[in-house]
């Protein structure tokens, strides 16, 4: 995954969000209520879209920095084990070059994401109540930015 692909998936989402907005201004669809919660499910699908992004993008990057040996650790071990290293201690390992409010935010990102990913369980509500797509898309390309420029 690289940018090309979180771009791809904006597109879609901009698309969506037209089409959407077309449909709820031309009546087309009687039931208004149904179309605004099938709304927020798509929206939440988007959410964890770009987060499976950005996910394989850290992994990706870490083999990448470990193939150039750009890092000092037992090759083998680290690649047979990057698919089990929590994406949070991922996140906290970028706090050195990524603001950590981003990183705070991209963790919250990542809360919501479970919450849709695992079922809603209401009983088990996510962090926050609701991810903003456009903000979250942002926070996510710039640190795929950032990394990009330094790989």
């Amino acid at each position: 995954m690289n940018l090309n692909a979180l771009e791809r998936i904006y597109n879609s989402y901009k698309i969506f969000k037209e089409t959407y907005r077309f449909v709820k201004k031309t009546n087309l669809y009687e039931r208004i209520d149904v179309l605004n919660e099938s709304k927020d499910t798509v929206e939440d699908l988007f959410i964890v879209e770009i987060f499976a992004c950005l996910e394989r993008f850290l992994r990706n990057s870490l083999i990448y920095c470990i193939e150039l040996e750009k890092c000092n650790f037992e090759k083998e071990r680290i690649l047979n084990h990057l698919e089990y290293i929590r994406i949070e201690d991922l996140l906290d390992s970028l706090k050195k070059i990524i603001d950590s409010n981003t990183v705070g935010f991209i963790k919250q990102i990542k809360s919501y994401r479970d919450w849709i990913a695992h079922g809603r369980n209401p009983k088990k509500p996510p962090s926050v109540r609701k991810v903003d797509f456009e903000k979250s898309f942002e926070a996510i390309k710039s640190i795929m930015q950032v990394l990009e420029s330094g790989l």
